[in-house]
């Protein structure tokens, strides 16, 4: 992905703007549900049309993205972790032990790690300079001619986290929506994530040309309760 802008890495984003999670943490089996930095609250600080008027988006176990120097590439980071965050190396052990004591504060001081970038310019092929003649004449065969760029400006975006799409299915109960925690669901602690939001966004931004409807021009700023100071 360098040479379209961008470097995946092969790490975890962990949060203390977190979801939840249950776990046994006195060992007698009965569950409490505790915050999981594993899965972070990912949030929109950009005011690109996909961002506009968009809530907090859940992920689980998130890798995060680095933006590097592509010509003619422009980059545009759609969500990113809360002030409190870090990443770690992966593999990685990861223990339900963990939530026995309260994560170290300290350790979570790298703001705004970037999760997904909206990509757009003109793209080199990836077979640029790998197009054997046999795959030319091939091409040619068909009517089609082997373009090692984009003609016309394109447009991409980048996920470090393909949960993102997921919608969980509750015990003898229906799939629940995009964006839900089936931990959380029907509890104090259930929060409607924007999930789907982002994904329709996402789609709309990338085939219409026109952007999205300007019914997205109001602002208004949605909130978490800072688990710091709470």
């Amino acid at each position: 992905m360098f040479k379209y802008g961008i470097r995946l890495n092969t790490d975890l984003v962990m949060d203390l703007q977190c979801d939840y999670l249950p776990f046994d943490v006195n060992g007698n089996g009965q569950f409490d549900l505790l915050p999981w930095n594993y899965f972070p609250v990912m949030e929109s600080k950009s005011n690109h049309p996909i961002n506009k008027n968009l809530g907090f988006v859940s992920g689980r176990f998130v890798n995060s993205i680095d933006t590097v120097e592509a010509e003619g590439i422009k980059k545009t980071i759609l969500l990113s972790s809360s002030a409190n965050a870090r990443r770690i190396a992966s593999p990685a052990l990861i223990s339900g032990k963990e939530n026995v004591t309260a994560p170290e504060d300290e350790k979570y001081k790298t703001p705004n790690i970037p999760v997904a970038v909206l990509l757009e310019g003109k793209f080199t092929s990836l077979f640029a300079n790998r197009a054997t003649q046999a795959m030319r004449d091939s091409l040619a065969a068909y009517g089609g001619v082997f373009q090692p760029q984009n003609i016309n400006e394109n447009k991409m975006i980048i996920v470090g986290d393909g949960d993102i799409v997921l919608n969980s299915v509750v015990k003898g109960s229906q799939p629940i929506p995009m964006g839900l925690n089936p931990y959380t669901y029907g509890t104090q602690r259930e929060f409607p994530f924007a999930n789907k939001d982002f994904m329709q966004n996402c789609m709309d931004y990338l085939v219409n040309e026109g952007g999205l409807s300007e019914a997205k021009s109001k602002d208004y700023i949605a909130r978490l309760l800072d688990t710091k100071k709470v």
